[in-house]
């Protein structure tokens, strides 16, 4: 579904939102849970694309259900990696896939074994404020806390912001961080409110629908109200 002129969500995407910006070529952001590769080419046929026009994919951290397809779409179109600096080693196998504590702790390990992870080299490793190649208008923004190294990004021109997992969306309500989906609540809870200091029109999460019109004052509402 194209959410705004040149941003489109993946139809029924498996793990996570997986997102087809428009620009130089093709930027896939998050790559979902194995299965999500047959629904990203199909939609990418029914908007007039082939695989081979995604010239690059952008992780916003290395959390399974966003990089369990990366090896695969790496191999099949041969696009350019970017994710953050933080987390770039866990992409690329340095560093062990993190996961959180107690039960839901029990729950990703078994998800880990079953979907094989298997690591891919990280071509660009973007910090915060940096002007994502590729992508023009977009500048990388540093929220760590659901990850050590998770990693949104902002487009002033188009007034929109990809929270990745620091803001989910549950309806058309923002949501702040989970304890037990959270490495850190602390730095968490600040990129929440960072977030919500930024001015955008539409908010894209990682994991629920998008939320076009005031999406901001709406973050920080929420950001007031429950974090």
């Amino acid at each position: 579904m194209e959410i705004v002129p040149g941003i489109h969500v993946i139809d029924g995407s498996i793990g996570c939102n997986s997102y087809i910006i428009s620009g130089e070529g093709l930027t896939l952001v998050d790559t979902g849970l194995r299965g999500n590769v047959p629904r990203i080419y199909g939609y990418l046929g029914r908007i007039g694309h082939e695989p081979e026009d995604i010239r690059r994919i952008v992780i916003t951290h290395a959390h399974l259900d966003h990089i369990n397809c990366l090896h695969q779409l790496k191999q099949d179109t041969g696009a350019v990696v970017m994710a953050s600096a933080g987390d770039a080693d866990i992409i690329e196998g340095r560093q062990p896939l993190r996961v959180v504590g107690g039960l839901f702790g029990i729950i990703f390990r078994g998800l880990q074994a079953y979907y094989k992870y298997r690591p891919v080299p990280v071509d660009i490793r973007l910090n915060d404020g940096d002007c994502v190649p590729g992508m023009p208008g977009f500048t990388a923004v540093s929220l760590p806390g659901h990850s050590a190294g998770n990693m949104g990004l902002f487009s002033r021109e188009r007034s929109v912001f990809f929270s990745s997992d620091s803001v989910r969306v549950s309806g058309d309500r923002p949501v702040g961080p989970g304890p037990r989906f959270t490495q850190d609540m602390e730095a968490a809870k600040a990129s929440v409110r960072r977030i919500g200091e930024i001015d955008f029109d539409v908010l894209l999460p990682g994991h629920g629908p998008a939320i076009t019109g005031r999406a901001s004052a709406k973050v920080r509402s929420m950001y007031r109200e429950t974090v």
